[in-house]
């Protein structure tokens, strides 16, 4: 890996079906948190490795969300890659990407290509030739399905050394918020770097 860049575009707005959840509103980073832990946890997933440090500037331009509603973060990876990660709660077009960039190619994951509700995830070579597929979204449905299969195969193995998923464990979801919260802090203080806790 060369370089990682995560950029979302998101549609919050009063029309949105979240928009009107109190809980939301009622602390700092309310959408960008709710939101953000997503695209973190696709990024964390995406690069295999964890982020040590970051710097964040974040801004509040939108005074019907709380605050802020955008970021703009540079992060550092264990194995030494850089990237960037940038979200804006409200935007007029929205958009997700992922794309990371290596020695031998580029692969790039964009939501909502061209208004279809899905994932084109496109490979380019050493040679900038590109495949691309095109995967309709699930949603939480396969995340549930993961979900319920632990849940049933530990009560039906009881006693035994059962795995579940590792993506669905608590410590996974806690390793997302803590490089959230780190970008947070950053942008409250000006960018200055913070390093993410390890849980």
């Amino acid at each position: 890996m060369m370089s990682v860049q995560v950029i979302v575009e998101g549609s919050m707005n009063s029309s949105n079906s979240y928009f009107s959840s109190s809980w939301r509103r009622s602390f700092t980073g309310g959408f960008i948190l709710d939101m953000g832990v997503h695209f973190i946890a696709g990024l964390r997933m995406l690069v295999g490795c964890e982020v040590v440090s970051v710097s964040a500037m974040t801004s509040h331009v939108d005074l019907i969300l709380p605050p802020p509603d955008n970021l703009s973060s540079v992060f550092h990876l264990e194995n030494g890659c850089s990237g960037v990660f940038v979200m804006v709660v409200s935007s007029r077009s929205p958009k997700i990407l992922w794309r990371v960039v290596g020695t031998n190619g580029t692969l790039q994951i964009e939501r909502g290509f061209q208004g279809q509700h899905g994932y084109l995830v496109s490979l380019y070579d050493a040679n900038g030739q590109c495949k691309s597929s095109f995967f309709p979204f699930s949603g939480v449905i396969e995340e549930l399905k993961a979900f319920f299969n632990d849940v049933s195969e530990n009560t039906l193995k009881k006693g035994s050394q059962f795995v579940p998923e590792h993506r669905l464990s608590f410590v996974e979801g806690a390793r997302d918020v803590a490089l959230l919260e780190a970008i947070l802090e950053s942008g409250s203080r000006q960018g200055k770097q913070v390093q993410v806790k390890k849980i």
